[in-house]
C-alpha cells in the first residue's frame, strides 16, 4: 500500500483512496490537463453552431447514438470482478498511454469511447518522437522541465569542456611523464618502472603531465573561468525552468490557481466547518476587500478506513484461495458467500465515508479552499504570511500560538497557516492527515534506517573495493618479477572490471528499492515531496558507492593515484560505465520486458488467473513513470564528473554525449513505454537545481584534493576557488535569479465558474471521502454541457463500488 508514488496500492485501497472514478472526463493523476482547453473551445465553437437547421440535419445520426447509449445504460464497471474482463483492461491500457485525446469536430456527431475504470478516452493521438517536450504540457510542467534539466546538464558539461577540458585534454596528450621511468631496488636488484601503467585512461589524464607545472596551473585558472561561467548559466537556467511553468500555467487553469492550503484549523469543535471557514475568510482573511470562496474541501483522518480496506484484501485473497480449491468454480456457495463478505466491508467503507462527511467527524484540521479568481487568492495569501518559526511554537504549544495579533487570522487562539495549495492529484491523500508528530517520528526512523543500510552497503563496497586493488597491485608486483603470465594478469583484469560492474548495478537496483521502501514509510503528503526526499537519498547513495569509496581506498589508504589499479584507471572505468551503462539500461528497459514477459503469462491462463478486474488493468498498464530515478541518475553523474574532471578530463566528455543519449532515451520511453499518474510540481525542478549547484563546490574540492594527492601541497587559486564556492551554495540563488531574470505571467484572469468548466479534476473529486458525491455532481454539469451539443457524446459506465439496495449511492448492482 505504501508504494504510492508509482501507484501500487493494495487492490482494494485502490478502489476507495487511489482509483480513480470513472464518472469523469479526466480525474486520474497527471493525465490529460490539456484536455480543458480543448473544452473551452469546444464549448464556444458549440454556442455558435447551436441552429434549427444543424440539429435537423443531425437527427438521425443522433438516434443511432441515443440508441448506443441505452446500450451502456445498466452496465456497471465492477473494480472486484472476478473472472477479469480482458478487453476492459485492454481498453484501461489504452487510455492510460502517454497520448493526448484527439481534437474533436463539434459539427460532426461523434461517440467517445472511454474507459470504465478512469474515464480517460480510449481512441487517443500519439506524440510524435521528434515533437518538443512541450508536448508533453499536458501532463503538467514537471514533465517538460525535467528534459529542459537535461538539456542544461549537457550545456554545462559542453560549456566545461570547451573552456577547460579540451586545453585539459590536449596537454594530457602532449606529456610524457606516464612514459618516464624510475629505477627502484626489488629483491636485492635495480629495475626500472614506469610512473604509470601502460593506459590511455592515464595517458589523458592529469598524471601524464605531473612534470608540467605550468599547464598544471593554466587548468585551474581555467578551472577558475569555468566556475563562473557555470554560476551565471545555473542562474539563468532557474530562469528557464520558471518561464516554462509560466507559459504552461498561462496555457492551463487547473485547481490550485483558485486555492490556498489551510493548516492548524482547531477540531473537535462540533461545527459546521465548512460555513465557518467559508465566513471566515469571505469576512476576515484580507481588510476592505470583496472576497468570494466558491469551495471548501475539508481534509479527514481516514486510517479507520484504510483499515477496513485491509480486511477487504485479506477477503480477496480468502476468494481467490477458495475458487483454486473449488476447481476455478466461481458460483461455489462457499465463493458466493465470501462475496457477500466482501460486498458487506464495501458497504462500510461507502457509509463510513458519509458519516464522516455528513458529522465532521475525523476532520484532520486542514483544509483546500477555493475563491473566485486567482487575484482574490493571491490577496488572502500575501495579507497572511507566517514564519516555519510560528510553525514550530505551534507545534510545541499544541496549536495554540502566543503573542498573536489582531492581524493573524486565527480561531481559538490557533494561528491558520496558509499556503498556495498544491494540485488535487498531486496531494497524497492517505497520509496528508497524518499528524505532525508522527510524521517527525517517521521521517527521524527513516533517516535512521537509511544511515545504517548505506553504511553497510558503502562498508561492504568499501571492503570488495580495497581487497580488489590490494589484489592487483599484488599481482602487478608479481609481474614486474617475471612471476605472473598474461593469462592470469588478464584474468585479473577482468575480474576487476566485473566487480566494478556488480557495484554500479547493485546501485542502480538494489539501492533503488532499498530507497524506495525507506521513503515510503515517510507519510509524505504530496507526491512532489516524496520525490524529493527520495532524490536526496537516492543520489547521495548512489554518489558515496561511486565517488567517495575510491578516493578513500585508492588516495587515502593505498595512496596509489596514478599507478596501476589506481585511483585514475579505477574512476575512468566507472566513468565510462556512469556514461553509457544508465542510457543503455534504459534502452534495453529490463521493467518493460520483464513485464510484458508476465502480462503474456497471466493472459494465457485465462478464467485461472485469478485476478480481479482493478488488478488486470494494471497488469495491462505500462510500467509507471518515477521522475525521482531519473533525477537520481543525472545528478549522481554531474556531481561525479565536477569532483574529478580536472584529474580525469575524458570523463566530462564521457558524461556529455551519455546524458545526451540519455536525453533521448528517456523521451522515447515517456512517450511509448510508460505510464505517467502523478502530477510534478515545478517544486521538485527548483529543489534539483539546488542541488546541482553543488558541483561548484564539489569542482573545488576536487581540484583541492588533487593538488594535494600529487604535489602534497595546497594552492591559493584552490581556497579561493572553494571559499567562493562555498559562499555560492550559501546565497539564496532562486531569489537572487528572480531579481534578475524576473518573469510576467499573462494569465488571463477567468471566474471560479468559467473556469472550473474545463479542470479534469478538483480536490472534492479527488477527496476519498467526498469523491463519490462530487463526482455524481460533476456529472450532471457535464450532462447539461453534452445536452446543449447533441454532436458529441460520451459514454460513462457507472462504477460499482458501493451499489447495494437500500443504498443512497449513484451505483447499482
Amino acid at each position: 500500500m505504501n508504494n504510492r508514488s508509482q501507484n501500487n496500492h493494495s487492490t482494494n485501497q485502490q478502489h476507495f483512496l487511489g482509483a480513480p472514478s470513472n464518472e469523469i472526463p479526466s480525474n486520474s493523476v497527471g493525465q490529460s490537463q490539456k484536455v480543458q482547453q480543448q473544452n473551452k473551445d469546444e464549448q464556444s465553437r458549440i454556442s455558435q453552431n447551436q441552429h434549427p437547421n444543424n440539429q435537423e440535419h443531425s437527427q438521425n445520426n443522433l438516434d443511432q447514438i441515443h440508441q448506443q447509449h441505452g446500450k451502456h445504460e445498466g452496465q456497471h464497471y465492477n473494480p472486484l470482478q472476478m473472472p477479469c474482463n480482458w478487453d476492459i483492461a485492454r481498453k484501461h491500457a489504452l487510455s492510460r498511454k502517454t497520448t493526448r485525446e484527439k481534437q474533436k469536430d463539434p459539427t460532426k456527431t461523434l461517440s467517445v469511447d472511454t474507459c470504465p475504470c478512469c474515464g480517460f478516452e480510449v481512441d487517443r493521438e500519439e506524440i510524435p518522437y521528434c515533437s518538443n517536450p512541450m508536448a508533453l504540457s499536458f501532463l503538467g510542467s514537471g514533465f517538460t522541465l525535467f528534459y529542459n534539466y537535461l538539456k542544461y546538464c549537457i550545456l554545462i558539461l559542453f560549456i566545461t569542456l570547451l573552456t577547460k577540458q579540451l586545453y585539459n585534454l590536449y596537454t594530457n596528450y602532449q606529456g610524457n611523464y606516464c612514459s618516464q621511468t624510475k629505477r627502484e631496488k626489488l629483491e636485492g636488484h635495480i629495475v626500472e618502472l614506469p610512473f604509470c601503467s601502460d593506459s590511455w585512461f592515464l595517458k589523458l589524464s592529469l598524471a601524464n603531465k605531473l612534470d608540467n607545472r605550468q599547464a598544471l596551473e593554466h587548468v585551474q585558472i581555467l578551472n577558475f573561468i569555468n566556475i563562473f561561467i557555470v554560476m551565471g548559466v545555473l542562474l539563468y537556467f532557474r530562469k528557464s525552468q520558471r518561464q516554462i511553468d509560466t507559459d504552461i500555467d498561462e496555457e492551463l487553469l487547473t485547481p490550485a490557481d483558485y486555492t490556498v492550503c489551510v493548516k492548524n484549523i482547531p477540531i473537535g469543535l462540533g461545527l459546521d466547518y465548512q460555513w465557518e471557514l467559508k465566513h471566515m475568510f469571505e469576512t476576515c482573511a484580507v481588510t476592505g476587500e470583496q472576497i468570494i470562496v466558491k469551495k471548501v474541501v475539508l481534509v479527514y483522518d481516514i486510517e479507520e478506513i484504510i483499515d477496513i480496506e485491509k480486511q477487504l484484501d485479506l477477503l480477496i485473497d480468502k476468494k481467490k484461495e477458495l475458487i483454486q480449491e473449488n476447481n476455478y468454480n466461481y458460483h461455489h456457495p462457499s465463493v458466493e458467500e465470501i462475496d457477500k463478505k466482501i460486498e458487506e466491508k464495501e458497504h462500510e467503507v461507502h457509509h463510513l465515508g458519509q458519516e464522516y462527511e455528513k458529522e465532521n467527524k475525523k476532520f484532520a484540521g486542514i483544509a483546500f479552499i477555493s475563491f473566485d479568481n486567482e487575484e482574490m487568492k493571491t490577496k488572502v495569501l500575501n495579507e497572511n504570511p507566517y514564519t516555519q518559526l510560528e510553525r514550530m511554537r505551534s507545534y510545541w504549544n499544541k496549536g495554540k500560538l502566543p503573542g498573536i495579533t489582531e492581524k493573524d487570522l486565527s480561531w481559538h487562539n490557533q494561528k491558520l497557516f496558509i499556503e498556495q495549495a498544491p494540485e488535487p492529484n498531486e496531494v497524497d491523500w492517505e497520509f496528508i492527515h497524518v499528524k505532525t508528530e508522527e510524521k517527525i517520528s517517521k521521517r527521524i526512523k527513516a533517516w535512521i534506517i537509511y544511515i545504517l543500510v548505506e553504511s553497510a552497503a558503502f562498508y561492504t563496497i568499501y571492503l570488495i573495493a580495497h581487497r580488489v586493488a590490494k589484489y592487483g597491485d599484488e599481482a602487478r608486483e608479481e609481474e614486474i618479477k617475471g612471476k605472473l603470465d598474461h593469462d592470469t594478469m588478464l584474468k585479473i583484469n577482468i575480474l576487476s572490471y566485473a566487480i566494478s560492474l556488480s557495484i554500479v548495478l547493485f546501485n542502480k537496483f538494489a539501492v533503488a528499492k532499498i530507497v524506495h521502501y525507506i521513503v515510503d514509510d515517510e507519510k509524505i503528503s504530496s507526491k512532489t515531496k516524496f520525490q524529493i526526499s527520495f532524490v536526496y537519498k537516492y543520489a547521495s547513495a548512489l554518489f558515496l558507492n561511486a565517488a567517495i569509496i575510491s578516493f578513500l581506498v585508492d588516495i587515502v589508504i593505498l595512496k596509489n593515484v596514478e599507478g596501476a589499479g589506481g585511483f585514475l584507471q579505477n574512476e575512468s572505468q566507472i566513468f565510462i560505465l556512469n556514461a553509457l551503462l544508465p542510457p543503455f539500461i534504459w534502452c534495453l528497459d529490463p521493467w518493460s520486458l520483464c513485464k510484458n514477459i508476465w502480462r503474456w503469462y497471466i493472459i494465457r491462463k485465462g478464467e485461472k488467473a485469478l485476478l480481479t478486474q482493478q488488478e488486470a488493468n494494471k497488469l495491462m498498464e505500462e510500467p509507471d513513470y518515477l521522475s525521482a530515478k531519473r533525477y537520481s541518475d543525472i545528478m549522481k553523474t554531474m556531481w561525479f564528473t565536477f569532483l574529478y574532471g580536472t584529474a580525469i578530463p575524458l570523463g566530462t566528455l564521457f558524461s556529455a554525449f551519455g546524458i545526451l543519449i540519455y536525453y533521448y532515451v528517456d523521451y522515447y520511453n515517456i512517450l511509448r513505454r510508460r505510464t505517467v499518474k502523478e502530477s510534478i510540481s515545478i517544486q521538485l525542478s527548483t529543489e534539483m537545481i539546488e542541488m546541482l549547484e553543488y558541483i561548484i563546490v564539489w569542482s573545488a574540492f576536487g581540484e583541492m584534493i588533487m593538488t594535494y594527492a600529487f604535489f602534497k601541497e595546497i594552492s591559493l587559486i584552490d581556497v579561493a576557488l572553494m571559499v567562493i564556492a562555498i559562499i555560492y551554495a550559501s546565497l539564496p540563488m532562486e531569489d537572487i535569479s528572480e531579481k534578475l531574470f524576473p518573469v510576467v505571467n499573462n494569465e488571463q484572469c477567468k471566474p471560479y465558474d468559467e473556469g472550473s468548466q474545463g479542470f479534469d479534476t478538483d480536490y472534492d473529486r479527488e477527496n476519498p471521502i467526498t469523491r463519490n458525491k462530487a463526482i455524481e455532481e460533476w456529472n450532471k454539469k457535464q450532462q447539461v454541457l453534452l445536452n446543449s451539443n447533441n454532436k458529441i457524446q460520451k459514454f460513462y459506465q457507472q462504477k460499482d463500488q458501493y451499489g447495494y439496495h437500500n443504498d443512497d449511492h449513484f451505483g447499482r448492482k
